[in-house]
Protein backbone atom coordinates (compact mmCIF):
# COMPACT_ATOMS: atom_id res chain seq x y z
CA UNK A 1 0.00 0.00 0.00
CA UNK A 2 2.95 2.23 0.51
CA UNK A 3 4.38 1.44 -2.75
CA UNK A 4 0.76 1.95 -4.43
CA UNK A 5 0.54 6.08 -2.45
CA UNK A 6 4.12 7.15 -3.72
CA UNK A 7 3.80 6.29 -7.09
CA UNK A 8 0.00 7.86 -6.82
CA UNK A 9 2.37 10.85 -5.10
CA UNK A 10 4.92 10.21 -8.33
CA UNK A 11 2.21 11.24 -10.58
CA UNK A 12 0.31 14.08 -8.68
CA UNK A 13 3.93 15.49 -8.67
CA UNK A 14 4.77 14.73 -12.46
CA UNK A 15 1.24 16.24 -13.41
CA UNK A 16 1.97 19.36 -11.41
CA UNK A 17 4.45 20.26 -14.00
CA UNK A 18 3.16 19.46 -16.84
CA UNK A 19 1.29 22.85 -17.22
CA UNK A 20 0.49 22.41 -20.80
CA UNK A 21 -1.11 18.99 -20.26
CA UNK A 22 -3.20 20.52 -17.32
CA UNK A 23 -4.24 23.52 -19.55
CA UNK A 24 -5.55 20.80 -22.30
CA UNK A 25 -7.29 18.65 -19.62
CA UNK A 26 -8.86 22.17 -17.77
CA UNK A 27 -8.63 25.36 -19.64
CA UNK A 28 -9.81 24.16 -23.43
CA UNK A 29 -12.75 22.02 -22.67
CA UNK A 30 -13.55 25.19 -20.50
CA UNK A 31 -13.32 27.84 -22.92
CA UNK A 32 -15.20 25.51 -25.63
CA UNK A 33 -18.17 25.31 -22.99
CA UNK A 34 -17.86 29.11 -22.59
CA UNK A 35 -17.39 29.39 -26.59
CA UNK A 36 -20.36 27.34 -27.58
CA UNK A 37 -22.96 28.16 -25.14
CA UNK A 38 -23.09 31.47 -26.16
CA UNK A 39 -22.17 31.44 -29.69
CA UNK A 40 -25.54 28.19 -29.90
CA UNK A 41 -27.67 30.09 -27.96
CA UNK A 42 -29.94 31.42 -30.41
CA UNK A 43 -29.63 28.91 -33.04
CA UNK A 44 -30.49 26.00 -30.39
CA UNK A 45 -33.35 27.62 -28.57
CA UNK A 46 -35.43 28.16 -32.58
CA UNK A 47 -34.74 23.86 -33.05
CA UNK A 48 -35.44 23.44 -29.53
CA UNK A 49 -38.60 25.00 -29.10
CA UNK A 50 -37.30 27.65 -26.82
CA UNK A 51 -40.39 30.65 -26.44
CA UNK A 52 -39.37 33.27 -28.24
CA UNK A 53 -40.05 36.66 -25.95
CA UNK A 54 -42.75 38.94 -27.37
CA UNK A 55 -43.81 42.22 -26.41
CA UNK A 56 -47.77 42.61 -26.14
CA UNK A 57 -49.11 45.98 -26.29
CA UNK A 58 -52.96 45.67 -26.17
CA UNK A 59 -54.59 49.72 -27.08
CA UNK A 60 -58.09 48.58 -27.42
CA UNK A 61 -58.25 46.54 -24.32
CA UNK A 62 -61.46 44.66 -25.89
CA UNK A 63 -62.37 41.10 -25.09
CA UNK A 64 -61.66 40.47 -28.85
CA UNK A 65 -57.82 41.33 -27.61
CA UNK A 66 -57.67 39.31 -24.66
CA UNK A 67 -59.27 36.50 -26.34
CA UNK A 68 -56.54 37.10 -29.36
CA UNK A 69 -53.40 36.72 -26.22
CA UNK A 70 -55.43 33.72 -24.63
CA UNK A 71 -55.44 31.87 -28.13
CA UNK A 72 -51.68 32.88 -29.09
CA UNK A 73 -50.24 32.31 -25.37
CA UNK A 74 -51.32 28.56 -25.66
CA UNK A 75 -49.16 27.95 -28.04
CA UNK A 76 -45.21 26.65 -27.38
CA UNK A 77 -43.42 28.94 -29.70
CA UNK A 78 -43.91 32.35 -28.31
CA UNK A 79 -44.10 33.99 -24.30
CA UNK A 80 -46.24 37.09 -24.51
CA UNK A 81 -45.39 40.04 -22.18
CA UNK A 82 -47.66 42.98 -21.61
CA UNK A 83 -46.31 45.91 -20.01
CA UNK A 84 -48.96 48.23 -17.57
CA UNK A 85 -47.99 51.71 -19.92
CA UNK A 86 -47.94 51.62 -23.48
CA UNK A 87 -44.09 52.32 -24.45
CA UNK A 88 -44.02 54.82 -27.66
CA UNK A 89 -42.53 53.60 -30.92
CA UNK A 90 -39.12 54.43 -30.69
CA UNK A 91 -38.81 53.03 -27.23
CA UNK A 92 -40.32 49.45 -29.00
CA UNK A 93 -37.55 49.62 -31.42
CA UNK A 94 -35.13 50.07 -29.34
CA UNK A 95 -35.78 46.95 -27.33
CA UNK A 96 -36.24 45.35 -30.70
CA UNK A 97 -32.73 46.58 -31.51
CA UNK A 98 -31.47 45.42 -28.56
CA UNK A 99 -32.66 41.77 -29.20
CA UNK A 100 -34.79 41.95 -25.79
CA UNK A 101 -37.82 40.81 -28.07
CA UNK A 102 -38.23 39.25 -30.95
CA UNK A 103 -41.72 40.81 -31.79
CA UNK A 104 -43.74 43.69 -30.83
CA UNK A 105 -47.22 43.29 -31.69
CA UNK A 106 -49.51 46.44 -30.97
CA UNK A 107 -53.44 46.12 -31.21
CA UNK A 108 -54.34 49.09 -31.79
CA UNK A 109 -57.88 51.18 -31.03
CA UNK A 110 -60.80 49.89 -32.89
CA UNK A 111 -59.78 46.30 -33.25
CA UNK A 112 -62.94 44.47 -32.37
CA UNK A 113 -64.92 46.75 -34.25
CA UNK A 114 -62.58 45.88 -37.20
CA UNK A 115 -62.72 41.90 -37.49
CA UNK A 116 -66.16 41.99 -39.63
CA UNK A 117 -65.21 44.98 -40.90
CA UNK A 118 -61.66 45.30 -42.08
CA UNK A 119 -59.95 48.65 -42.61
CA UNK A 120 -59.61 50.24 -46.38
CA UNK A 121 -56.31 50.55 -48.29
CA UNK A 122 -56.93 54.23 -46.41
CA UNK A 123 -57.29 53.21 -42.97
CA UNK A 124 -54.89 52.30 -40.12
CA UNK A 125 -54.48 48.50 -39.50
CA UNK A 126 -55.68 47.18 -36.69
CA UNK A 127 -53.09 45.09 -36.15
CA UNK A 128 -49.12 46.27 -36.65
CA UNK A 129 -46.18 43.47 -36.07
CA UNK A 130 -42.78 45.01 -35.45
CA UNK A 131 -39.79 42.84 -36.10
CA UNK A 132 -36.27 42.34 -34.30
CA UNK A 133 -33.61 42.86 -36.77
CA UNK A 134 -32.05 39.50 -36.03
CA UNK A 135 -35.28 37.44 -36.30
CA UNK A 136 -35.05 35.18 -38.97
CA UNK A 137 -37.69 35.25 -41.54
CA UNK A 138 -38.66 31.05 -40.41
CA UNK A 139 -39.50 32.49 -37.62
CA UNK A 140 -41.46 35.79 -38.57
CA UNK A 141 -43.48 33.55 -41.00
CA UNK A 142 -44.47 31.37 -38.49
CA UNK A 143 -45.79 34.62 -36.24
CA UNK A 144 -47.72 36.18 -39.19
CA UNK A 145 -49.55 32.68 -39.63
CA UNK A 146 -50.43 32.58 -35.93
CA UNK A 147 -51.83 35.69 -35.85
CA UNK A 148 -53.66 34.60 -39.29
CA UNK A 149 -55.11 32.18 -37.50
CA UNK A 150 -55.89 33.66 -34.57
CA UNK A 151 -57.59 36.25 -36.15
CA UNK A 152 -59.68 34.11 -38.12
CA UNK A 153 -61.01 32.25 -34.98
CA UNK A 154 -62.04 35.65 -33.67
CA UNK A 155 -63.59 36.66 -36.67
CA UNK A 156 -65.52 33.35 -36.47
CA UNK A 157 -66.26 33.55 -32.72
CA UNK A 158 -67.60 37.23 -33.71
CA UNK A 159 -69.90 36.07 -36.63
CA UNK A 160 -71.47 33.22 -34.77
CA UNK A 161 -72.06 35.61 -32.15
CA UNK A 162 -74.08 37.76 -34.25
CA UNK A 163 -76.14 35.15 -35.50
CA UNK A 164 -76.99 33.67 -32.26
CA UNK A 165 -74.34 31.04 -32.36
CA UNK A 166 -72.36 29.22 -29.85
CA UNK A 167 -68.54 30.66 -30.40
CA UNK A 168 -66.92 27.81 -28.16
CA UNK A 169 -66.70 25.28 -31.01
CA UNK A 170 -64.05 26.64 -32.86
CA UNK A 171 -61.20 24.56 -31.35
CA UNK A 172 -58.72 23.27 -33.19
CA UNK A 173 -58.80 19.45 -33.77
CA UNK A 174 -55.23 18.42 -34.82
CA UNK A 175 -51.68 17.82 -33.52
CA UNK A 176 -48.25 19.56 -34.01
CA UNK A 177 -45.59 16.85 -35.09
CA UNK A 178 -41.86 17.90 -35.67
CA UNK A 179 -39.84 15.80 -37.67
CA UNK A 180 -36.46 16.91 -36.56
CA UNK A 181 -36.71 15.27 -33.06
CA UNK A 182 -37.85 11.69 -32.44
CA UNK A 183 -40.90 11.09 -30.01
CA UNK A 184 -38.79 9.56 -27.02
CA UNK A 185 -36.60 12.61 -27.04
CA UNK A 186 -35.89 16.70 -26.46
CA UNK A 187 -33.77 19.54 -28.25
CA UNK A 188 -31.14 20.41 -25.78
CA UNK A 189 -30.22 24.06 -25.25
CA UNK A 190 -27.02 25.65 -26.71
CA UNK A 191 -25.18 24.65 -22.43
CA UNK A 192 -27.15 21.22 -22.37
CA UNK A 193 -25.30 20.29 -25.41
CA UNK A 194 -22.07 22.13 -25.00
CA UNK A 195 -21.40 20.95 -21.08
CA UNK A 196 -21.71 17.16 -21.49
CA UNK A 197 -20.50 17.59 -25.26
CA UNK A 198 -16.89 19.29 -24.20
CA UNK A 199 -16.98 17.37 -20.54
CA UNK A 200 -16.40 13.94 -22.80
CA UNK A 201 -13.85 15.27 -25.25
CA UNK A 202 -12.00 16.96 -22.17
CA UNK A 203 -12.18 13.06 -20.48
CA UNK A 204 -10.86 11.24 -22.99
CA UNK A 205 -7.78 13.63 -23.83
CA UNK A 206 -5.84 12.36 -20.59
CA UNK A 207 -3.98 10.37 -23.29
CA UNK A 208 -2.06 13.31 -23.47
CA UNK A 209 -0.26 13.49 -20.36
CA UNK A 210 -0.49 10.08 -19.35
CA UNK A 211 1.12 8.80 -22.55
CA UNK A 212 4.06 11.29 -22.40
CA UNK A 213 4.74 10.13 -18.29
CA UNK A 214 4.34 6.55 -19.11
CA UNK A 215 6.64 6.69 -22.42
CA UNK A 216 9.10 9.00 -20.83
CA UNK A 217 9.51 6.71 -17.66
CA UNK A 218 10.03 3.78 -19.74
CA UNK A 219 12.99 5.84 -22.39
CA UNK A 220 13.94 7.33 -19.25
CA UNK A 221 14.17 3.43 -17.42
CA UNK A 222 12.22 4.87 -14.42
CA UNK A 223 10.02 1.54 -15.23
CA UNK A 224 12.87 -0.88 -14.96
CA UNK A 225 13.68 1.00 -11.70
CA UNK A 226 10.40 0.56 -10.20
CA UNK A 227 9.78 -2.96 -11.02
CA UNK A 228 13.29 -3.44 -9.71
CA UNK A 229 11.22 -2.51 -6.23
CA UNK A 230 8.93 -5.59 -7.09
CA UNK A 231 5.77 -3.25 -7.46
CA UNK A 232 4.31 -4.93 -9.91
CA UNK A 233 2.69 -4.15 -13.20
CA UNK A 234 -0.84 -4.13 -11.64
CA UNK A 235 -0.26 -1.96 -8.86
CA UNK A 236 2.29 0.43 -11.47
CA UNK A 237 -0.64 1.05 -13.31
CA UNK A 238 -2.73 1.78 -10.44
CA UNK A 239 -0.89 4.00 -9.05
CA UNK A 240 -0.89 5.84 -12.55
CA UNK A 241 -4.36 5.81 -13.91
CA UNK A 242 -6.04 7.13 -9.78
CA UNK A 243 -4.77 10.06 -10.45
CA UNK A 244 -6.18 10.72 -13.63
CA UNK A 245 -9.35 9.05 -12.81
CA UNK A 246 -9.82 11.82 -9.94
CA UNK A 247 -8.51 14.57 -12.45
CA UNK A 248 -11.91 13.54 -14.77
CA UNK A 249 -14.02 13.44 -11.74
CA UNK A 250 -12.60 17.26 -11.46
CA UNK A 251 -13.48 17.87 -14.80
CA UNK A 252 -16.84 17.10 -14.64
CA UNK A 253 -17.57 19.17 -11.26
CA UNK A 254 -15.70 21.90 -13.02
CA UNK A 255 -18.05 21.84 -16.34
CA UNK A 256 -21.24 21.50 -14.50
CA UNK A 257 -20.25 24.93 -12.36
CA UNK A 258 -19.43 26.47 -15.39
CA UNK A 259 -22.52 25.81 -16.69
CA UNK A 260 -24.58 26.42 -14.00
CA UNK A 261 -23.18 29.52 -12.53
CA UNK A 262 -20.47 31.06 -15.33
CA UNK A 263 -22.68 31.17 -18.36
CA UNK A 264 -25.69 32.90 -17.11
CA UNK A 265 -23.33 35.53 -15.79
CA UNK A 266 -22.14 35.81 -19.57
CA UNK A 267 -25.53 36.09 -21.05
CA UNK A 268 -26.60 32.31 -22.08
CA UNK A 269 -28.97 30.31 -20.44
CA UNK A 270 -27.99 28.54 -16.72
CA UNK A 271 -27.68 24.82 -16.97
CA UNK A 272 -30.53 22.43 -15.58
CA UNK A 273 -30.28 19.86 -14.29
CA UNK A 274 -33.34 17.55 -14.50
CA UNK A 275 -32.24 14.16 -13.16
CA UNK A 276 -31.02 13.10 -10.01
CA UNK A 277 -27.02 13.77 -8.69
CA UNK A 278 -25.91 10.60 -8.21
CA UNK A 279 -26.52 9.76 -11.52
CA UNK A 280 -23.87 12.17 -12.65
CA UNK A 281 -21.16 10.11 -10.61
CA UNK A 282 -22.25 7.19 -11.98
CA UNK A 283 -22.04 8.51 -15.87
CA UNK A 284 -18.55 10.39 -14.64
CA UNK A 285 -17.08 7.11 -13.40
CA UNK A 286 -17.62 4.75 -16.27
CA UNK A 287 -16.79 7.73 -18.68
CA UNK A 288 -13.66 7.90 -17.24
CA UNK A 289 -12.91 4.08 -16.68
CA UNK A 290 -13.34 4.12 -21.16
CA UNK A 291 -11.38 7.55 -21.52
CA UNK A 292 -8.45 5.69 -19.36
CA UNK A 293 -8.39 2.68 -20.84
CA UNK A 294 -8.17 3.90 -23.96
CA UNK A 295 -5.76 6.50 -23.34
CA UNK A 296 -3.37 3.46 -21.71
CA UNK A 297 -3.47 1.17 -24.15
CA UNK A 298 -2.68 3.62 -26.57
CA UNK A 299 0.49 4.62 -24.15
CA UNK A 300 1.85 1.00 -23.93
CA UNK A 301 1.63 0.86 -27.45
CA UNK A 302 3.23 3.61 -28.74
CA UNK A 303 7.27 3.88 -28.79
CA UNK A 304 7.52 8.00 -28.88
CA UNK A 305 5.21 10.79 -27.07
CA UNK A 306 5.11 12.21 -30.27
CA UNK A 307 3.47 8.74 -31.83
CA UNK A 308 0.96 8.99 -28.83
CA UNK A 309 -0.04 12.01 -28.82
CA UNK A 310 -0.69 12.04 -32.67
CA UNK A 311 -2.89 8.75 -32.31
CA UNK A 312 -4.30 9.88 -29.07
CA UNK A 313 -5.53 13.45 -30.45
CA UNK A 314 -6.23 12.88 -33.86
CA UNK A 315 -8.59 9.41 -32.59
CA UNK A 316 -10.13 11.77 -30.05
CA UNK A 317 -11.15 14.54 -33.01
CA UNK A 318 -12.34 11.42 -35.18
CA UNK A 319 -14.27 10.36 -32.12
CA UNK A 320 -15.55 13.25 -31.03
CA UNK A 321 -16.88 14.43 -34.85
CA UNK A 322 -18.79 11.61 -35.47
CA UNK A 323 -20.20 11.10 -31.80
CA UNK A 324 -22.25 14.21 -31.72
CA UNK A 325 -19.51 16.36 -29.52
CA UNK A 326 -18.76 18.92 -32.26
CA UNK A 327 -22.04 18.88 -34.17
CA UNK A 328 -25.04 17.90 -32.40
CA UNK A 329 -27.13 14.68 -33.49
CA UNK A 330 -30.09 15.80 -34.10
CA UNK A 331 -28.78 17.84 -37.12
CA UNK A 332 -26.98 15.08 -38.76
CA UNK A 333 -28.75 13.33 -41.28
CA UNK A 334 -30.05 9.79 -40.68
CA UNK A 335 -26.96 7.89 -41.91
CA UNK A 336 -24.43 9.74 -39.94
CA UNK A 337 -26.51 9.56 -36.72
CA UNK A 338 -26.21 5.62 -36.66
CA UNK A 339 -22.42 6.29 -37.52
CA UNK A 340 -22.50 8.01 -34.17
CA UNK A 341 -23.35 5.68 -32.22
CA UNK A 342 -20.47 3.74 -32.65
CA UNK A 343 -18.43 6.55 -31.14
CA UNK A 344 -17.64 5.98 -27.27
CA UNK A 345 -18.06 10.07 -26.61
CA UNK A 346 -21.75 9.37 -28.18
CA UNK A 347 -22.28 6.80 -25.16
CA UNK A 348 -21.33 9.15 -22.82
CA UNK A 349 -22.83 12.00 -24.17
CA UNK A 350 -26.61 10.53 -24.34
CA UNK A 351 -25.45 9.21 -20.57
CA UNK A 352 -25.15 12.71 -19.83
CA UNK A 353 -28.02 14.29 -21.66
CA UNK A 354 -30.66 11.56 -19.94
CA UNK A 355 -29.39 13.02 -16.67
CA UNK A 356 -29.61 16.69 -18.01
CA UNK A 357 -32.38 16.81 -20.08
CA UNK A 358 -34.58 14.17 -20.17
CA UNK A 359 -34.99 13.26 -16.41
CA UNK A 360 -33.18 10.27 -16.71
CA UNK A 361 -33.16 7.07 -14.23
CA UNK A 362 -30.76 4.26 -13.73
CA UNK A 363 -32.17 2.34 -15.68
CA UNK A 364 -32.46 4.31 -18.18
CA UNK A 365 -28.26 5.30 -18.58
CA UNK A 366 -27.45 1.78 -17.63
CA UNK A 367 -26.80 0.64 -20.98
CA UNK A 368 -24.46 3.70 -22.23
CA UNK A 369 -22.72 3.46 -18.67
CA UNK A 370 -22.19 -0.40 -18.93
CA UNK A 371 -21.04 0.23 -22.55
CA UNK A 372 -18.33 2.47 -21.37
CA UNK A 373 -17.38 -0.09 -18.50
CA UNK A 374 -17.36 -3.12 -20.75
CA UNK A 375 -15.12 -0.72 -23.01
CA UNK A 376 -12.48 0.68 -20.34
CA UNK A 377 -11.97 -3.09 -18.44
CA UNK A 378 -11.64 -4.41 -21.72
CA UNK A 379 -9.02 -1.88 -22.87
CA UNK A 380 -7.17 -1.97 -19.21
CA UNK A 381 -6.94 -5.77 -19.48
CA UNK A 382 -5.72 -5.37 -22.84
CA UNK A 383 -3.13 -2.88 -21.43
CA UNK A 384 -2.33 -4.55 -18.74
CA UNK A 385 -0.82 -7.67 -20.49
CA UNK A 386 0.76 -5.99 -22.98
CA UNK A 387 2.80 -4.59 -19.94
CA UNK A 388 3.39 -7.50 -18.31
CA UNK A 389 4.39 -9.73 -20.98
CA UNK A 390 7.06 -6.32 -21.70
CA UNK A 391 8.36 -6.12 -17.73
CA UNK A 392 9.17 -10.07 -18.32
Amino acid sequence: MNALLACIRKEFLLLSRDMHGLALLFIMPLAFVLIMSLALQNQMAERGGSKLQVLWLDADHSDASRDMLTALSGGNAFKFETPIELPDTNTVDQQLRRGRFAFAIRINQGFADQLLNPPGKDQTSALTISVAPDTSKQIEAIMVSSLHAALGRERMREMLSTFGATPDNTTDEFSIHYAYVSAETQIPSAVQQSVPAWLVFAAFFVVVPLSNTLIQERQQGTLRRLRSTNLGTLRLLLGKLLPYFCINQLQVVLMLLVGRYLVPVLGGQALQINGEWYLLVVMAAALSLAALGIALLIAVCSATTEQATLLGGTGNIVLAAIGGIMIPKFVMPAAMQAVAKWSPMSWGLEGFLDILLRNGTLLDIAPKAAALSSLGMATLLLAWSIQARRSE
